[in-house]
């Protein structure tokens, strides 16, 4: 993917390493705060992945959601697999897959549209990293995505922090950008369930449409995440009952 996202008029090594240099250095500047400290560790988001990809023209895409249930423990499980694409032609550069469980030790909590989204954060994670290595490589910070790091390693540090992670230190603050991160991202996953079922009952209603419905007169995020879920639920009513209606 590097070498495909990171094409320039000069095609050669040392053009793409000076373009990659030059937007490692304007992420680092913006994007910063998108990194959490970890035991002295700086990862990156997958937010902040999210804005390496824009600067190199990809976005991410859901390809496949997989749900099982594990039948010793009865936790609900989810496997997704997210694909990174060119955001002018559609092509596919890279791929990820991940899960998630609600058996985890969690911020995100154990519902099955958390673990979904979880399961689908990671995946994006997963997929930036195997093409754009390169540029935490160059800021000198973790590849992995904080969101992939164990729960439980979301200690505070002893020892003093360098200054780029200094107002992210103490699992308090770990644990709030990665509770923070899997927020929006749920609400997007929903967002685009209300738009899918939308379409099943006849109706033309984007997931940016959803979202800024869900939005309006909201008093927080997790408001704005519960209105959607309602909708959802009520979708799936109405879908049931269309289904019934035809027997």
């Amino acid at each position: 993917m590097t070498n495909e996202i990171m094409s320039t008029d000069q095609p050669t090594p040392l053009a793409q390493m000076q373009r990659a240099k030059a937007i490692a250095k304007e992420i680092a500047s913006t994007v910063g705060h998108l990194i959490v400290n970890i035991q002295g560790r700086q990862y990156p988001t997958v937010a902040w992945w999210q804005a390496v990809g824009w600067a190199f023209n990809v976005t991410s895409t859901e390809v496949e959601v997989t749900k099982q249930v594990t039948a010793d423990d009865g936790s609900i499980e989810y496997m997704a697999v997210v694909a990174i694409v060119r955001i002018d032609t559609g092509e596919t550069v890279s791929r990820g897959s991940a899960i998630a469980s609600s058996a985890e030790r969690a911020p995100w909590g154990r519902s099955a549209f958390s673990v979904r989204s979880m399961a689908i954060t990671r995946a994006t994670g997963r997929a930036y990293r195997h093409g754009c290595a390169i540029i935490p490589h160059l800021l000198k910070i973790e590849s992995t995505p904080a969101e992939e790091m164990p729960i439980e390693s979301a200690q505070p540090e002893a020892r003093a922090l360098p200054p780029a992670a200094a107002s992210s230190s103490g699992s308090s603050s770990v644990m709030a950008m990665l509770k923070q991160s899997v927020l929006e991202e749920q609400i997007e996953g929903l967002a685009g369930q209300v738009s899918e079922i939308a379409k099943e009952l006849g109706h033309k209603i984007s997931a940016a449409s959803a979202q800024a419905a869900a939005e309006k007169g909201s008093t927080s995020r997790e408001d704005v995440r519960d209105r959607l879920v309602a909708k959802v639920a009520t979708g799936h009513s109405k879908i049931s009952e269309k289904k019934a209606g035809k027997k």
